[in-house]
């Protein structure tokens, strides 16, 4: 979800996480609910929720849903890495095992120092990785072939 610059800090994006959480609650109230995210703010709302961060390990492993993260600027990043680790931060609601609201939005306000240089420190790891690995993939020798396409 992105809103518009000339909406944002009026609370609209977490009040139409917040209705999209009740709805999926009530229609599916057994389900786990998850979301990725590269912003701490959105990453404040879901605590507030009563999202916890997770490993991408414990995601779906449905194509189907994946399929949807091509669009997304970090998608080679997130297939590089074989869907294991990608500068989104997942984060899950689980109603069997869950904390409350109160609980995960308190643990956010104390953690939030750390998520963000936890979230700094992802993105110049991973960004950097990606980059050797495109030079890398760039210095690789050229066919005759290749240069005559390309030019």
């Amino acid at each position: 979800m992105i809103v518009s610059p000339n909406f944002r800090k009026g609370g609209l994006a977490k009040a139409i996480k917040k209705k999209i959480f009740e709805l999926s609650r009530l229609t599916f109230p057994d389900s786990k609910i998850f979301g990725l995210t590269t912003g701490l703010a959105v990453m404040k709302i879901n605590s507030d929720l009563g999202y916890e961060p997770v490993t991408y390990s414990e995601l779906t492993q449905d194509e189907a849903f994946w399929a949807g993260c091509k669009s997304c600027v970090n998608y080679d990043i997130l297939m590089s890495k074989e869907r294991k680790n990608c500068l989104c931060t997942a984060m899950l609601y689980d109603p069997a095992d869950h904390y409350e609201p109160a609980e995960t939005a308190e643990d956010f306000h104390q953690n939030s120092k750390l998520y963000e240089r936890f979230m700094k420190l992802k993105h110049s790891k991973l960004l950097n990785f990606f980059h050797r690995k495109q030079a890398a993939v760039a210095a690789k020798p050229k066919s005759m072939l290749f240069h005559f396409l390309n030019f």
